[in-house]
């Protein structure tokens, strides 16, 4: 296709389950345009089991895996900046420890960058819980960079978990950020702010685990601030006006503020397909 580079991305920390982590890394070892390296960050110390897991892939995997070792847990937005330095290669395939790349994934959103021109290239992602077969939702995003720079403006456009982009952009960008939550979405802005151009593709491209689990990672008062810190970062670019900012606290941090069960519904019936 061309003589572009590919690196692939997935950080881990010592929370995280060993046979997912496994599922996460095998799904990008065998996709049908192979990677040319995988970077794993290992945020802080890990399990026993983490590491038995990684030294079995490390050593079954026929491209590098390099792994980048980190004294301290720092967090997912310091741990894929490190990342993202630690990369060789032109192009970076984010991916998450415990989701499942579809095989073409990184075949599919190469040729489009290609054929674009595009900074990154993301695509949609199917939910499940349990049985990646058997998913609940598909998380569609809109697909034209005009209505991606829209969306942007009250929601993540990009499913961080099937986004494809070129390094130089990312950097160009500022990076990854080390904060704790919505890592990637401040990083969609700050490279739209930039000129760099975003588009989405019309399929899926990972397959997410969601549920109870899920919804209550994404509540709580944290959550809730980490809503209003993001609202105020936008406004601080110039993205957003504070008109817009206060329209997106009154409608979004409700929800993080709502028992798990009432907002579960509300993912799978009004922000889901």
């Amino acid at each position: 296709m061309s003589n572009i580079t590919v690196s692939g991305l997935v950080p881990t920390y010592a929370g995280d389950n060993a046979n997912e982590l496994r599922t996460a890394i095998k799904s990008l070892l065998n996709q049908t345009r192979q990677l040319d390296e995988l970077v794993v960050v290992e945020d802080g110390p890990l399990t026993e089991e983490l590491i038995i897991t990684l030294d079995r892939l490390e050593n079954e995997s026929n491209i590098p895996l390099i792994r980048e070792k980190l004294s301290e847990n720092i967090g997912q937005g310091g741990a894929r900046r490190e990342g993202v330095k630690r990369a060789s290669c032109d192009l970076i395939a984010f991916h998450d420890a415990d989701d499942i790349a579809v095989p073409n994934r990184i075949e599919q959103s190469l040729k489009v960058l290609l054929q674009t021109g595009s900074d990154l290239v993301g695509g949609y992602i199917e939910e499940f819980e349990g049985d990646p077969e058997n998913p609940h939702a598909i998380r569609k995003v809109p697909c034209d960079p005009v209505e991606i720079r829209k969306y942007a403006k009250f929601r993540s456009p990009i499913n961080q978990t099937a986004a494809l982009a070129r390094k130089k952009s990312i950097l160009e960008a500022g990076n990854y950020r080390a904060v704790n939550r919505m890592e990637d979405y401040e990083l969609w802005v700050r490279m739209l702010m930039t000129g760099h151009e975003l588009r989405n593709i019309p399929e899926v491209l990972a397959k997410v685990r969601a549920g109870r689990s899920m919804y209550n990672r994404r509540g709580g008062i944290d959550y809730a601030r980490e809503e209003v810190r993001i609202q105020q970062y936008m406004v601080q670019l110039g993205f957003i006006s504070r008109y817009r900012a206060l329209y997106n606290i009154l409608a979004r941090v409700g929800i993080r503020l709502l028992p798990n069960s009432v907002r579960g519904y509300i993912y799978r019936n009004f922000l889901r397909e």
